[in-house]
């Protein structure tokens, strides 16, 4: 007997989905033969999709992916994206509209820095919820050829990562069009007063030790935990 683990994963879903259309296509269907419509009818597709970047502590909406502009550069920390202010990507130009910061991030005050590509003044942003230092924001550049950066923003690999939400194309299409970044969120509906200190949370542990732990920040934290678990196995909160 042939050992399957052996072969590429790829091979048995290909194979798979055939089994399940064999039956109609009919053993005389040549290579030739233009498929019918029970065969169309075969093939799966998945519904719409939509990717953001969230901070790596306390998993904060920052972004979509779409923003992103370029994947290439450098931070403190390692790779970094270059991040435009607005949902949709804008062409590499200087009139593209600037936002002061982006979405649940606070921006520090602008300071010259010298960066591998030239003088730059910068900002640091900073998570709103639990301070974590995510990048910074190109306010002035130097070089002329350095001066698209400005007004868009640098986010760490190591600080933030990427979420995708599947749902319905219906959904999907009118929430990546839209301009503003108002994330339909479901709140927990637990009193402050009534949430506890999670020892065994890492997160919370560190939350505690840098004096920025809440009930609040505690909440908002398990919430999209739920979410993250509950969107990975396809269940339904």
């Amino acid at each position: 007997m042939f050992p399957k683990f052996l072969l590429p994963p790829t091979v048995f879903r290909s194979r798979q989905r055939n089994v399940g259309c064999s039956s109609s296509a009919g053993p005389s269907a040549g290579p030739s033969a233009r498929p019918s419509p029970m065969d169309e009818s075969c093939q799966k597709y998945l519904g719409g999709a939509v990717s953001y970047i969230q901070c790596s502590r306390c998993a904060t909406d920052l972004c979509l992916t779409s923003q992103i502009i370029s994947k290439g550069f450098t931070g403190r920390y390692g790779r970094a994206y270059l991040v435009s202010a607005e949902p949709i990507a804008c062409v590499i130009s200087t009139t593209c509209p600037r936002t002061e910061t982006l979405p649940n991030t606070i921006m520090q005050k602008p300071v010259s820095r010298q960066l591998v590509t030239g003088a730059h003044t910068v900002g640091d942003i900073s998570c709103a919820f639990c301070g974590n230092i995510l990048g910074w924001k190109y306010v002035a550049a130097e070089e002329e050829a350095q001066r698209y950066k400005v007004g868009k923003f640098i986010l760490e690999t190591k600080r933030t990562m990427t979420s995708s939400l599947w749902e319905s194309a219906s959904y999907a299409e009118p929430f990546a069009s839209s301009g503003s970044m108002n994330f339909a969120k479901t709140e927990v509906d637990t009193p402050d007063d009534r949430v506890e200190f999670d020892s065994h949370d890492e997160d919370e542990c560190e939350d505690l030790f840098a004096g920025v732990w809440s009930p609040g920040l505690a909440i908002r934290r398990r919430s999209r935990k739920l979410d993250r678990h509950t969107s990975i196995f396809g269940l339904t909160p």
